[in-house]
């Protein structure tokens, strides 16, 4: 009984967790990212790295 009550606890969890992230701008998230420490590239420079290698097919 415990573990179900921990899992639904941690799946209203998510949930909410996921909805306040939804609402948020992109200036917002790049913001909260930045306060966590994650690294930002801009969209140009995501781009060029998701090209293809052309020297393997």
């Amino acid at each position: 009984m415990f573990n179900e009550r921990k899992s639904i606890e941690s799946f209203n969890a998510y949930q909410y967790i996921r909805c306040y992230l939804v609402d948020l701008s992109l200036q917002e998230l790049i913001e909260l990212a930045k306060h966590y420490g994650i690294e930002v590239v801009k969209a140009s420079s995501l781009n060029k790295k998701l090209e293809v290698n052309p020297t393997r097919g």
